[in-house]
């Protein structure tokens, strides 16, 4: 039985279930989990049909969110219960424009109570998964790298977000060559092979994900060799051992050939391809953490450990001294809008990060007039914030407060533009609140700098100094400095009140073109001085944030006494 309802919220598609299990006698006794597809592509009927034919093995509730953030606001829902839903029940939210900004509001009354939750991704993953919005309820979160437009960059943005439950169908597509490789490694006579070498085509996260795996098992070195025009996949596995060779290698159809010393006829294998459904009804088997997956993906990428490393290799700051708080903000406001006027025309919208403070608030307030004489156009413009202090919407603590009379309400950007950080008067928490933030940045693009090096998100990224040297709310010798594999994270026992903040963590501030750090007033000099003295993000934050094109210092008299002294 399939019902449509149009312009609907989650609360009435949670009735009309309700409803339809009533009528057709359909029920969720024998449901083991709650399975959430984030439907990121144009085609959902794969996956779906994935779902359905897994359900016969793992009965769920399937929840398929479908979007369209284009489209006007608004939610329509399909559920399908009975023989149309396989052995669970499916629903099919359709969200459309702001509904996907609160994702999680939109599902929670949807969830199975006291079932197990695993959220897939067939296609686009997020940076982190365990800190996206419906990544972050989950116990299990499946993505799939090969899906992907860029599969290897997918996997290494995969192990800088990684967390225990994660898991990918590339891990999963390897299972059969696992098991076929463990076979032969242990044919008498047993022994360390002198070198492996693992061939696939180019980019295949499976073929990267098994030379790793191989590498971490036999602690040795294991060659990857392209081969080009063949299907998706590992093709062959070479042992060199002092007695000869072991090779695995696909034959034709589904087969892989095993050629072992001293046999004259090789062994041929059925390992066909397998499906969609099979895939996931794999990893749904199992809902514990797969650590080995976590540690073949750390081995198979190398984790940046120290935070100075995304600031360095750019070029060196700039000062620009002015007589005046007020005169250095003109200054820094009449070069954003240069560089945002540079954007737009070169690629067509322009991404600018702002700031609260004294001279953040300044800086704002003299925009309005800079847009006009740079001619942006703010319908091309999106801004965002380095960080917020979690507390109520209209708190006078709140950064977007501080610009709002003289910047937001003074420039006509176009709708969903602006990007605000969730306050306490949203009825999330400040966890969510910061997955929500993250998943904000994704969407629009700014996941770069975790797939790729020297590829820079925002445009222009202005930044508010403190007398620490603290810079958006990563604080020195603070622990959330540490925390860098998600874009945004929540920050506690903030040495600053209010305590409780998001802030946007070391590799998305470094991926800025043009970086402004703003400071004024003798009480800022000692840490403008010490910023200048070079990268060291744990004792001074302010000096480890730089533009992959300048990075320049907006100084007042004041705060630049300390560049004199030395």
């Amino acid at each position: 039985m399939i019902t449509t309802l149009n312009d609907t919220t989650a609360s009435a598609v949670d009735k009309k279930m309700t409803q339809m299990r009533e009528t057709f006698g359909a029920t969720t006794v024998g449901s083991v989990l709650t399975l959430i597809i984030v439907a990121t592509g144009e085609d959902i009927d794969q996956p779906l049909q994935a779902a359905v034919q897994a359900s016969h093995e793992h009965p769920s509730r399937v929840i398929v969110v479908d979007a369209d953030t284009d489209a006007e606001t608004g939610l329509d829902a399909e559920i399908r219960v009975g023989r149309d839903a396989g052995a669970g029940e499916i629903v099919i939210l359709r969200a459309r424009g702001d509904v996907m900004s609160s994702l999680d509001t939109l599902i929670t009354p949807l969830l199975l109570p006291d079932a197990p939750i695993v959220t897939w991704w067939p296609e686009d993953a997020p940076s982190s998964p365990v800190h996206d919005v419906l990544g972050s309820i989950s116990q299990r979160r499946i993505t799939d790298a090969a899906s992907s437009s860029d599969p290897d960059a997918t996997l290494k943005r995969l192990r800088r977000g990684y967390s225990s439950g994660d898991s990918d169908l590339s891990w999963a597509r390897i299972t059969r060559w696992r098991g076929l490789a463990a076979t032969a490694y242990e044919t008498p006579p047993i022994s360390l092979p002198r070198s492996v070498s693992v061939a696939g085509p180019a980019g295949d996260p499976s073929v990267r994900l098994l030379a790793a795996w191989l590498a971490l098992e036999l602690g040795l070195e294991v060659d990857i060799e392209t081969v080009d025009g063949c299907p998706a996949g590992p093709q062959s596995l070479v042992f060199e051992r002092e007695d000869g060779t072991v090779a695995l290698r696909r034959g034709e159809g589904d087969s892989v050939i095993i050629s072992l010393p001293g046999d004259q006829e090789d062994q041929r294998v059925p390992v066909p391809a397998s499906s969609l459904y099979e895939l996931l009804a794999e990893e749904l088997r199992r809902l514990d953490p797969d650590e080995v997956y976590g540690e073949v993906l750390a081995h198979a990428f190398s984790k940046v450990e120290d935070a100075s490393t995304f600031a360095k290799g750019k070029p060196e700051p700039t000062d620009a001294v002015s007589e005046s708080l007020e005169a250095a903000a003109v200054r820094a406001a009449d070069d954003v809008a240069a560089r945002l006027a540079e954007a737009i025309s070169a690629r067509g919208e322009a991404h600018l990060v702002v700031t609260g403070g004294t001279i953040g608030t300044a800086t704002a307030d003299a925009l309005p007039v800079a847009f006009v004489e740079h001619e942006v156009d703010p319908a091309a413009v999106h801004v965002w914030w380095g960080d917020e202090r979690f507390v109520d919407a209209d708190s006078e603590d709140r950064n977007d407060q501080s610009v709002r009379v003289g910047f937001l309400e003074k420039i006509a950007f176009a709708p969903g533009k602006v990007h605000p950080v969730p306050s306490t008067s949203s009825g999330m928490s400040l966890d969510e609140a910061a997955a929500w933030y993250g998943q904000e940045l994704d969407r629009a693009g700014g996941d770069r700098p975790f797939r790729t090096r020297g590829e820079a998100f925002f445009d222009v990224l202005l930044l508010g100094v403190g007398p620490d040297g603290h810079v958006a709310s990563l604080f020195p010798r603070h622990p959330a400095q540490q925390l860098d594999g998600a874009s945004a994270v929540a920050v506690v026992d903030s040495p600053k009140p209010p305590p409780l903040r998001v802030s946007l963590t070391w590799p998305v501030l470094n991926s800025a073109r043009h970086v402004g750090l703003l400071a004024a007033g003798a009480e800022k000099a000692d840490a403008v001085a010490r910023a200048h003295r070079g990268i060291d993000p744990w004792e001074v934050p302010a000096s480890s944030v730089r533009g992959l094109e300048s990075t320049t210092w907006y100084l007042d008299e004041s705060s630049a006494t300390g560049l004199r002294k030395g």
